[in-house]
C-alpha cells in the first residue's frame, strides 16, 4: 500500500519503541494520556489526572519545571520539559516532553506532545560522569601537568595543577576545547609531531620550556603516552609535564661555573708555567755566575766565601727544582702523552732500577702486579716515580729500607699499594700530607719542594681514581690509589723551554 501511514499504524509504532502521546486542551483544562505514558505515570484508566495526583507522582522539586513547560509553551508554541516520576519501588522514571501548539481556541491553546522514557540515558549518563569523576581524581593526584586528549586534539580532561596554570593565564573553560586554544596556535604547531607519533602507537620524552606571566623560564620534561583500546587502536594521548625547572637552573648554574672553573684552571695553569718560565732564565743566570765566582776565587780561602757561594748555590737549586715541579704540577693530567699496554710488573721493575735507590734498599714487585691493560704510560710512571722516591727519601736507614708495592684487580680499575717500612706519617701531618710545599722535615735536612704528593694526587684525580694512605702493619706507611683501566684523554698542552734557554745567555751576556 502506497502512501502516509494510518494514524493508528504510527500510534502503534511509537507505543513499539516506548514513546508515549499526550495532549492538553487549555479550554477545560484537561491532560489526557495515552496507555503508553499511563504506563509512565504507574496510572489505570480510572485514575484522575488532577494536579493533587501529579503533586504524588512527580519529584517535588520538578513540579515548578512541569508546571511552568505549559505556560511557556502558551507563549513560545514549542513544549520542552524534562522531569521524574515516582515509580512503585520509590525510585524514579526520567522523561523527556516534546510538544507543540495544535490549536488555539477563544485563548485556550490546546497542545499535543509526545513523553520518552529517557531513564537509561540518564542512568548511563550519571554512570559516565561518576566515570569521569573518578579520572579527574586520579589526574588529580598526578604530581604535575597531566592531561587526556582525543584523537582530534581535543582536551577530555587535565590535572588540577594543569588547570590552574590555565586559569592564571585567562583560560575558563578549559576541557571540550581544542589543544590549541589553551596552549596557543605556535606552541600547538611545536607539539604537533610530538601528539602526532603518540597518536601513531610511539611514546614521546621531550624537554619544554615556557615564559610564565611572571617572566620567569619554567622548564618541564614532558611525556606523551599513546591510550589504545581493547582492539589496540590509539583512542587518545595521555601527557604529563613534570616541572624541573629547579633541576635545569641548577645544570645552567653548574654549567656556569664549570666553565669558569675552566678557565680559572686554565689561567692557573698559563700563570705557573709562565711564573716557572720567566723565574728559571734568572735563576740559571746565576747559577752561571756562581761558577764564575767559584773559578775566580779558586784558592782563595778568604773568610767563608767559598762555604757561601756553595749554600748560595744549594739555595737556588732547590729554588729551580721547586719551579720545575710546579710547572710539573700545572702540567700533571694535561701533557699525558700517548697509551700503551703496559705489563705493570715489568714496569714497576724498571722505575725501580731507574731511580737507584741506595745501596741495600729493596724495590719488592709483589706477583699480584702481574696485570696488563692500555694507560698512559708517563702519568702513571709519574705517580709511581714519586711514592718510590719519597719513601726512599724519608727513609732513616736507606741500608735497610724495603719498599712492596702490590695490586688488586677491582674490574674496572686497578687499586695499587705502596708500602715501606720507614718512619710513617704522625697524626698531625695526615691533612697536610697532599697539600703543596708540605714536607715532614725541615728542608736542610731533606731536600725537596713538597710538591711531589700534590702531583701525584693531581694526576689521579684527572685519571678519575682516589689516594689516600694508612700506617702500616709492621710501621712505615702505605700510600693506596686506584687507577682506571680506561685511559682518560686530555688536552695537552703544548710549551717550551727554549726561551729560558735563550733568556740565560742574554742575562750572563
Amino acid at each position: 500500500m502506497n502512501g502516509a501511514a494510518e494514524p493508528k499504524d504510527v500510534d502503534k509504532l511509537l507505543a513499539s519503541v516506548g514513546v508515549g502521546q499526550w495532549s492538553w486542551d487549555g479550554r477545560i483544562k484537561r491532560l489526557d494520556l495515552d496507555a503508553t505514558c499511563k504506563g509512565f505515570f504507574n496510572m489505570s484508566w480510572d485514575d484522575d489526572i488532577s494536579e493533587l495526583f501529579l503533586q504524588e507522582k512527580l519529584h517535588p522539586d520538578d513540579l515548578k519545571v512541569f508546571f511552568q513547560a505549559t505556560v511557556d509553551c502558551l507563549e513560545t508554541g514549542t513544549y520542552s520539559c524534562e522531569f521524574r516520576v515516582k515509580k512503585p519501588d520509590g525510585s524514579f522514571r526520567y522523561l523527556s516532553g516534546r510538544g507543540h501548539v495544535v490549536e488555539e481556541v477563544d485563548g485556550n491553546a490546546i497542545i499535543s506532545g509526545v513523553y520518552i522514557d529517557v531513564t537509561q540515558n540518564k542512568e548511563l549518563e550519571a554512570q559516565l560522569n561518576t566515570t569521569r569523576s573518578r579520572m579527574q581524581q586520579l589526574a588529580d593526584g598526578v604530581p604535575g601537568y597531566f592531561s587526556y586528549i582525543d584523537t582530534d586534539y581535543n582536551v577530555q580532561f587535565m590535572s588540577n595543577q594543569y588547570r590552574q596554570v590555565l586559569r592564571d593565564m585567562g583560560e575558563e573553560k578549559l576541557t571540550g576545547r581544542h589543544i590549541a586554544d589553551l596552549i596557543g596556535e605556535d606552541s600547538f604547531a611545536e607539539r604537533k609531531e610530538h601528539y602526532d607519533m603518540a597518536l601513531a602507537g610511539e611514546e614521546v620524552n621531550f624537554e619544554a620550556n615556557r615564559v610564565a606571566p611572571d617572566g620567569r623560564t619554567t622548564y618541564f620534561s614532558v611525556t606523551h603516552k599513546p591510550h589504545f583500546d581493547d582492539a589496540g587502536n590509539v583512542v587518545g594521548v595521555m601527557g604529563l609535564g613534570i616541572d624541573i625547572t629547579d633541576r635545569r637552573e641548577a645544570e645552567l648554574e653548574l654549567e656556569s661555573k664549570t666553565g669558569e672553573l675552566e678557565r680559572s684552571n686554565k689561567d692557573l695553569e698559563q700563570f705557573a708555567y709562565v711564573a716557572s718560565h720567566d723565574l728559571k732564565a734568572p735563576l740559571r743566570a746565576i747559577d752561571v755566575l756562581i761558577e764564575w765566582l767559584k773559578d775566580d776565587l779558586e784558592g782563595h780561602e778568604v773568610g767563608d766565601v767559598q762555604e757561601n757561594l756553595t749554600l748560595l748555590e744549594a739555595r737556588t737549586g732547590r729554588l729551580g727544582q721547586l719551579l720545575d715541579d710546579l710547572l710539573a704540577y700545572s702540567r700533571a693530567g694535561r701533557k699525558v702523552g700517548g697509551v700503551r699496554q703496559v705489563n705493570i710488573k715489568s714496569f714497576v721493575e724498571d722505575i725501580g732500577h731507574l731511580i737507584a735507590p741506595p745501596e741495600g734498599f729493596q724495590i719488592v714487585a709483589d706477583d699480584s702486579l702481574a696485570l696488563e691493560f692500555a694507560a698512559h704510560h708517563a702519568p702513571l710512571e709519574t705517580v709511581f716515580r714519586n711514592l718510590l722516591s719519597n719513601a726512599i727519601k724519608h727513609h732513616p736507614e736507606p741500608s735497610k729500607g724495603v719498599i712492596k708495592v702490590y695490586a688488586k684487580d677491582q674490574g674496572d680499575s686497578v687499586m695499587f699499594g705502596v708500602e715501606d717500612n720507614g718512619p710513617g706519617i704522625p697524626e698531625e701531618y695526615a691533612d697536610k700530607v697532599f697539600k703543596m710545599f708540605q714536607t715532614l722535615q725541615s728542608r736542610d735536612e731533606v731536600e725537596g719542594s713538597g710538591m711531589g704528593l700534590a702531583i701525584v694526587q693531581r694526576i689521579i684525580d684527572w685519571q678519575g681514581g682516589k689516594i689516600w694512605f694508612h700506617p702500616a702493619a709492621e710501621g712505615g706507611v702505605v700510600f693506596k690509589f686506584t687507577w682506571n683501566k680506561a685511559p682518560q684523554d686530555m688536552p695537552e698542552i703544548e710549551t717550551s723551554d727554549k726561551a729560558a734557554d735563550d733568556e740565560v745567555a742574554e742575562d750572563v751576556g
